[in-house]
């Protein structure tokens, strides 16, 4: 016996063509948001450079005022304001005032 062939039926065809709509809706769907995520991710970048470069530019503030610390607390230092804004000198020091 020679088996027949059965034709789809156009409900089945009708069946078909609605899921391969489905799937190409949700296709492009996953399109668009990886191509959202991709544009994200890029901005995400851009700022994680940028803060990057914040925290070096932080890093070199500190140490410019550890550096400034320890001038703060250092002879040098302490002599020179006593000298300029107090106007005091050592014991044995001679001044010379230019007359005016």
């Amino acid at each position: 016996m020679a088996k027949r062939r059965r034709r789809p039926s156009k409900s089945n065809r009708r069946g078909m063509v609605a899921i391969a709509a489905v799937v190409m809706v949700l296709l492009i769907g996953l399109l668009a948001q990886s191509q959202k995520l991709s544009t994200q991710n890029e901005q995400y970048a851009a700022q994680k450079s940028e803060l990057e470069q914040q925290i070096k530019d932080e890093e070199m503030r500190a140490e410019e005022i550890e550096n400034l610390k320890d001038y703060v607390n250092s002879t040098e230092y302490i002599e020179k304001i006593a000298r300029d804004k107090l106007g005091l000198v050592y014991e044995d020091e001679i001044l010379f005032k230019a007359e005016g």
